[in-house]
């Protein structure tokens, strides 16, 4: 009598198969570490000028000035967006990536114009330990925030 064999994968198969995913996921790792902290670095920078461009344009708006400030006077730790004659917060950044911020005025103020009403432009960087990838945020005149790679 002739037996019909059944479909599937033998066990050698299936350990041979888990082995070498292991092995291609330890090697991938250590990429993964500087993608993911490249991706931070471009998150906080798309972070705050967002948080700028809603300053500029609350300015706007309202015709009056609008600061924003980082809190505890390190940008690092976050920043906020409030009305600067009445104090009111529009936005609240708790800033919760790990790429640090360096450069950058004590507050950047818009003024009901949606310039830059202080001293004139600013440039921040953004930068992590786990990768090379950086960013610059430059603040000009009229109050645009702009994104470069390279430039700081």
């Amino acid at each position: 009598m002739v037996t019909r064999a059944e479909g599937g994968f033998t066990l050698v198969e299936m350990l041979t198969t888990l082995i070498i995913v292991g092995i291609l996921a330890g090697i991938a790792a250590p990429a993964f570490t500087s993608l993911i902290a490249g991706q931070k670095v471009k998150t906080s920078a798309s972070m705050l000028q967002s948080s700028l461009l809603t300053a500029r344009s609350e300015a706007l708006k309202r015709n009056t000035g609008v600061t924003v400030s980082p809190v505890g006077g390190q940008w690092a730790s976050g920043w906020t967006v409030a009305v600067s004659s009445t104090g009111e917060i529009l936005a609240n950044n708790n800033k919760s990536t790990s790429a640090s911020i360096t450069g950058g005025p004590a507050s950047v103020i818009y003024n009901n114009a949606g310039r830059v009403s202080a001293g004139g432009g600013s440039t921040f960087k953004f930068s992590s330990s786990s990768t090379s990838d950086t960013r610059c945020l430059n603040v000009d005149l009229s109050g645009m925030p702009m994104i470069t790679a390279t430039g700081c």
